[in-house]
């Protein structure tokens, strides 16, 4: 089969979501595209609201937006920044939009496939881009890698190559098979995977590993049935994949620098993880001290300074007080949300988990095509708790967040005459 059976999308609609995803590398510029589909989300909304609202995808799209917004908003009485935290927390609104947008207007099968290949194209595009970065020392736009440990590709100096394709990676894959067959659809799933361990980014290592975890256990085997003949030639790809890989300098520096931690004790721990224990310590120091409400969203910066060792690296003590500031947030999911919100974050974060993994797979694997279970088990990588985290409340990381659960609410509910 041809990678699209038609160049052009079933409606307009979904072009605006793949231009967001294709906009990620360039900073604000997806903003523009959230905007929009934020709009539209509240005309229809006004418009339409008795449908709207009625609908099984508003009411699961809704009730997971409010178990992250109502502990921000609680959280604005304590804020040690009100403004900043306020404005992160309004405009969250905008993503809320948006996913109506997409929860409403992309309702039927072939829409859903046609923007899921879409995003497996790019997912394709941005591997590449890597390797050229990694073979020549620039990308084809001739950006240099992050780091000389990390590639980024057409991210250039921020490096979240791997990180950005993990939430579309599952989809992409299931995409790609159905359109260009099961074998190509593993060469293409090989070449994601040498991008996300080129990237030297261990949280989307270990996001990759436990969708894999995910898929095999708690979806198998309606939706992952592999022949044996299948098999074999994915462990072939694999084998020549890791050989690739591993001989690389980017891949074996990131690596060794990851089993320092072996050698056990606090420095080498401290080392391995890039010097996050003092951050952790401070964390959970802060949490002690505001442990209802945190914090306040995206405040972890400003109220770091008073919970940090006066050793700390994350920390100029030399400036004022009121110039000092601390990491952006505390890299990890759990300790962003004891922070930021307090036990009530803690509590909407648990039961939006509980809503995934309960409530979600169970529709997910009632359904006869597997894009909805795709997202759904990105979603669950992204928001595990054990890893290391990118924070939940920045734009750029919101964006994909939202655009995540939009899109899986928007597949486990759309129309299956089609399919």
């Amino acid at each position: 089969m041809t990678l699209f059976t038609e160049f052009r999308a079933p409606s307009w609609h979904s072009w605006l979501p793949l231009l967001a995803v294709i906009a990620l590398p360039f900073g604000r510029s997806v903003e523009l595209f959230v905007l929009i589909m934020a709009m539209i989300g509240i005309y229809d909304l006004i418009k339409d609201h008795s449908h709207i609202r009625s609908s099984k995808g508003f009411k699961l799209f809704s009730l997971f937006f409010l178990c992250f917004w109502i502990p921000a908003l609680l959280s604005l009485p304590d804020a040690v920044n009100l403004n900043h935290s306020a404005t992160n927390v309004f405009g969250m609104l905008r993503f809320y939009f948006a996913g109506l947008f997409i929860i409403n207007r992309i309702t039927d099968y072939k829409s859903h496939l046609w923007l899921a290949t879409g995003i497996g194209v790019v997912m394709v595009f941005w591997s590449l881009d890597g390797w050229v970065q990694l073979i020549f020392g620039h990308d084809i736009f001739g950006l240099p890698a992050f780091t000389d440990i990390h590639i980024s590709g057409i991210f250039g100096s921020n490096g979240k190559l791997g990180l950005m394709i993990i939430p579309f990676f599952a989809v992409a894959i299931v995409a790609l098979r159905q359109k260009i067959g099961t074998y190509l659809s593993l060469v293409m799933a090989l070449l994601l995977i040498s991008a996300i361990l080129l990237s030297g980014s261990r949280a989307s290592w270990v996001s990759l590993l436990t969708m894999g975890l995910l898929g095999l256990t708690l979806f198998r085997p309606q939706n992952f049935v592999l022949s044996p003949k299948n098999l074999v030639v994915g462990l072939i790809g694999l084998l020549l994949m890791g050989i690739a890989v591993i001989n690389t300098h980017q891949f074996q520096s990131r690596l060794n620098l990851s089993t320092v931690a072996f050698n056990g004790g606090y420095n080498a721990i401290n080392s391995a993880s890039s010097n996050r224990l003092p951050l952790w310590t401070g964390a959970l120091r802060m949490f002690e001290a505001n442990p209802i409400n945190g914090v306040g969203a995206r405040g972890f910066r400003y109220a770091y300074p008073d919970y940090a060792n006066k050793d700390d690296i994350w920390v100029d003590f030399s400036l004022p007080r009121e110039q000092q500031m601390g990491q952006l947030h505390a890299h990890q999911i759990v300790l962003e949300f004891m922070t930021d919100t307090g036990c009530i974050g803690l509590i909407g974060y648990f039961i939006a988990l509980g809503i995934l993994f309960i409530k979600w797979r169970p529709i997910a694997r009632s359904q006869p095509n597997q894009i909805g279970t795709a997202y759904l088990i990105s979603l669950m990588a992204v928001l595990f708790p054990i890893n290391t985290h990118l924070s939940f409340f920045s734009s750029d990381w919101a964006q994909v967040i939202w655009f995540l659960v939009a899109l899986c609410v928007s597949a486990m509910a759309s129309k299956q005459n089609d399919a």
